[in-house]
This record gives structure tokens, C-alpha cells and sequence, in this order.
């Protein structure tokens, strides 16, 4: 497989032709940065133009397919913060314990209210605010029978869950 497969897919804004301008490399290099840093002025500075280069390609009535690349980019780049900010309410922040100006050891910061949001926006009906707030009938253990089903799609299940009876789905 070569570099060409893993380009973004999108119709680069037709530019005037310069050799320091917004080439059709310069906008793909441009949105894979944006995806991976989730930053425009960083993405902007790992490729060599200035952010306000960017927001004026951005802004071209014929940047139609760049704005929605660029879009999509920031779309990846916000759920890498979404899994990094998972990860700091699961396994929390290490913080340094000095002791006579050394550090002698660390312990863990769990954010409580980091994790309540990630609850909440994850699943409103079981960790929303109990006022006002509507019933809704949920399968709780939805997730536990699927989750083998999806690794099984990814082949990475194997013989663990080769028989469709170990997992029960509710056939409606």
C-alpha cells in the first residue's frame, strides 16, 4: 500500500500555482495535520502557512470540498480529545510529591467532575440530572452482548466467542 492510500479524499481548492502557496499537497497535508493535532494554527504551522492563510482558503466560495475535509479533520481531531479526556477519568493525572524540594513519589488526581460529564453526555438517561427528566427504557446490559459481536466483526474475538448462543440477542 502505498502513501496515495492514506491521503484524505477531497477535491483540493483550485489555487493560482505557487511553489510556497496552497498546492493541492499543501491542503492535504494541511487537513491530515488538522486531524491529527486538532488544531488549526498547529496544523497551519506543520505545513508552513499562516492560520489566516488557512480561515481565507477556507472562506473561497470554490474550497467547498477543503471546508468539508476540514470539518471532517476537526471531527477527528475532537475525538482524540474525547479519548484522552476518557483516559484521564479512568486512570486520572499523575501529580509529584516533593519532599525538602525532591521529588519522592506521586499520586493520582481522579477528576470527579470530568468523569460526571463524560457520564452524563455518554448516557443522559442513567447519569442526567434526576429533575425533569424523562424515564427512558434501557437495555443495561445492551453493551455487554454487543461488544463481543463487534470484536467477533474485527477478528478479534476468535475462539472466544465462536458460538452465536454464548451472546443472546433479542430478535424483535
Amino acid at each position: 500500500m502505498d502513501d496515495t492510500d492514506h491521503k484524505p479524499d477531497f477535491t483540493p481548492a483550485p489555487r493560482r500555482l505557487r511553489h510556497d502557496g496552497w498546492t493541492p499537497e499543501r491542503q492535504r497535508a494541511f487537513i491530515e495535520a488538522l486531524a491529527a493535532t486538532g488544531c488549526v494554527a498547529e496544523a497551519a504551522r506543520a505545513v508552513g502557512v499562516s492560520e489566516n492563510s488557512a480561515y481565507r482558503l477556507r472562506r473561497d466560495p470554490r474550497a467547498d470540498g477543503f471546508r468539508l475535509a476540514w470539518t471532517l479533520a476537526l471531527d477527528c481531531g475532537l475525538q482524540r480529545l474525547a479519548d484522552r479526556a476518557t483516559s484521564r477519568a479512568m486512570h486520572g493525572v499523575p501529580r509529584p510529591i516533593f519532599h525538602n524540594g525532591e521529588q519522592v513519589g506521586e499520586w493520582r488526581h481522579f477528576d470527579e467532575r470530568l468523569t460526571m460529564f463524560l457520564l452524563r453526555a455518554r448516557d443522559p438517561s442513567r447519569f442526567g440530572h434526576w429533575v425533569g427528566r424523562e424515564e427512558t427504557e434501557r437495555d443495561q446490559d445492551l453493551a455487554v452482548r454487543l461488544l463481543p459481536l463487534a470484536l467477533r466483526g474485527l477478528g478479534e474475538v476468535g475462539d472466544l466467542a465462536d458460538d452465536e448462543d454464548d451472546f443472546p440477542m433479542d430478535q424483535e
